[in-house]
């Protein structure tokens, strides 16, 4: 596991993200952060993109869903990494359907997105009270290279939204929809949270979805 900064609750917890200017001011306190980081660097394997993702509504086209994302910051160490995560709310402070994801490179958390387009997502329903610490480990395994457990295979993205109700959703977005794969991510997920009972998972190839626009203008249902 790569070390933490130690600080679980968050430093802005307390903040909303009703504000029109938060990832602005939220990139500018990154900045500063690191500004003040003289720890030596620890440089990732690959770079890391964090996305603020506030499309509440269900029902929206694809054009709508991806006007709601924003880039919070990338990430290429694990300084950054940390400075980052540590700068912005926790997931149990999100509205409902607002989602943070953690996507390699330059990716796009769309199922269309060119570097997307052939894999799927793994779908958990998380108990809410373990939600914080879930999304936080799951966040170091994907950093950490973890899941990099098969040949041909790779995990491009996790995913935490909030939910009303008593469970939230995390994902887990890769490259190879093969049943391998599949069988493969869930035997990590579950050795990483071995205590906590996740009562329905469901994985699903990203072409496969009814309303995937591969380049169409169709309206959609977008939202998972």
């Amino acid at each position: 596991m790569i070390d933490g900064s130690g600080d679980s609750e968050y430093s802005s917890a307390s903040e909303t993200l009703n504000d029109d200017n938060y990832v602005s001011e939220t990139t500018e306190k990154i900045r500063h952060t690191l500004s003040l980081n003289k720890e030596k660097v620890a440089p990732l394997a690959t770079k890391w993109t964090f996305w603020l993702d506030s499309q509440k509504s269900k029902f929206t086209t694809k054009e709508d869903y991806e006007a709601g994302l924003q880039i919070i910051f990338a990430v290429e160490t694990v300084q950054e990494f940390w400075s980052v995560f540590n700068n912005i709310p926790a997931p149990s402070r999100l509205s409902n359907r607002v989602s943070y994801h953690l996507m390699r490179q330059n990716r796009k958390p769309l199922w269309e997105d060119r570097e997307n387009e052939n894999g799927g997502i793994y779908t958990y329903r998380c108990p809410k009270d373990k939600t914080n610490a879930v999304w936080q480990e799951l966040c170091l395994a994907a950093i950490g290279e973890q899941f990099s457990v098969i040949e041909g295979d790779d995990v491009v993205g996790v995913s935490v939204q909030s939910r009303d109700g008593l469970q939230d959703l995390v994902q887990i977005w890769n490259s190879n929809p093969s049943e391998q794969a599949q069988n493969s991510i869930d035997e990590k997920f579950r050795s990483l949270f071995p205590e906590i009972n996740f009562t329905i998972k469901f994985y699903k190839a990203n072409s496969s979805h009814a309303n995937f626009e591969a380049g169409n203008q169709q309206r959609s249902k977008y939202s998972s």
